[in-house]
């Protein structure tokens, strides 16, 4: 998967490196960001991009893609390691939600094809994508915690106003502020039942974005406050060298030692009050192209990480008030069989 070289030291080095990234959807800019970091190296290797329509947009610019099953289909792991065999993988590196589970369960057999899979172990992974089971974690912890409900136990004693999410939700679907209860009826007709209902908390919002290595540092906590959110991504955000920030961030990660790689945490910080964490997502957040352009290099700190190099962040070395304003950009494809792509018989909407 990767080749051998030697450093100016005289030390072994690998100086090859082909990266997968799964569920590549609209990552443009963070796969250029991985160029970038491959070119600061000097390594050679080719990034691949898998998902599951030929109208992702990530496919414009990787040097192959690959059509795959959905996450939870069960061909999609045997489907990846495939893929990992065909193109000599390195490392996969997720970038949603949909196949952590998955792939923090078979790590292993991705390691021994040598593939190493930016994931945390299961366990961790699994606290993390269970909103209910994190804020339990976190109150068990002794960090500030917000009162969290699953629905049936809110309606026993229900309080307003709250804020309702659903309970393995993604990408902010069927997450908002709510204030009567004819409101909260019709969201759940909508999402269904499934869901968590928490105490709203006040105040500004913040991503900490951070880098932990395999070996348990920390490498990287960069704090940026969500000024505008669409769709449960940041549209405009800004960084914030805020001590109390970044000392509530390493001690929420390191209460997950079975976390590594990039993974972003997220909290409320009411006025006077300490910061409130209500999720952390253990993969590439959808802003963290501004904690890189603010010099945190988290794929240059990763891909050192893989190859056994020293990784060389420093927690609080970034640009502060660096504001990030995202836009959409259009491109084309050719395509052959419309009729297979996903949305022709019936148009996908997303929030």
């Amino acid at each position: 998967m990767v080749c051998p070289g030697e450093n100016a030291m005289g030390s072994s080095v690998k100086k090859e490196l082909n990266i997968l990234f799964t569920c590549a959807g609209r990552r443009v800019v963070l796969i250029k960001r991985f160029r970038d970091a491959m070119q600061k190296l000097k390594l050679e290797g080719k990034f691949i991009a898998a998902d599951i329509s030929p109208l992702t947009a990530a496919f414009k610019f990787v040097d192959r893609w690959e059509i795959v099953p959905k996450a939870r289909n069960v061909e999609y792991i045997p489907h990846l390691l495939s893929i990992v065999e065909k193109h000599r993988i390195g490392l996969i590196v997720p970038l949603t939600d949909l196949d952590l589970r998955s792939l923090a369960r078979q790590a292993d057999a991705f390691k021994q094809i040598g593939c190493t899979v930016m994931v945390g172990d299961e366990p961790s992974v699994r606290i993390c994508r269970d909103k209910q089971i994190f804020c339990q974690h976190v109150a068990a912890h002794g960090l500030p915690a917000i009162k969290t409900f699953t629905y049936e136990q809110f309606l026993k004693d229900p309080f307003f106003p709250c804020f309702v999410k659903p309970m393995h939700g993604s990408a902010g679907i069927g997450a908002t502020h709510i204030n009567i209860m004819s409101r909260l009826v019709e969201h759940v007709k909508f999402y269904g039942d499934n869901m968590l209902v928490q105490s709203y908390v006040p105040g500004r919002e913040y991503t900490i974005d951070v880098y932990k290595t395999r070996s348990g540092k920390i490498a990287a906590i960069v704090p940026r406050q969500r000024l505008v959110v669409r769709g449960g991504e940041v549209e405009q955000g800004i960084t914030v060298k805020n001590p109390v920030l970044i000392d509530a961030a390493r001690k929420l990660v390191e209460t997950l030692p079975g976390l590594w790689g990039c993974f972003c945490c997220q909290c409320r910080w009411p006025e006077g009050d300490d910061p409130y964490f209500f999720e952390i997502n253990p993969r590439f957040g959808g802003g963290v192209t501004l904690s890189i352009a603010a010099g945190a290099n988290i794929p240059y700190y990763l891909i050192q990480d893989v190859l056994g190099m020293k990784v060389n962040g420093r927690v609080g070395h970034f640009t502060e008030n660096l504001a990030l304003m995202r836009y959409n950009e259009d491109i084309y494809r050719k395509i052959k069989s419309p009729d297979t792509l996903p949305g022709f018989d019936q148009p996908v909407f997303h929030e």
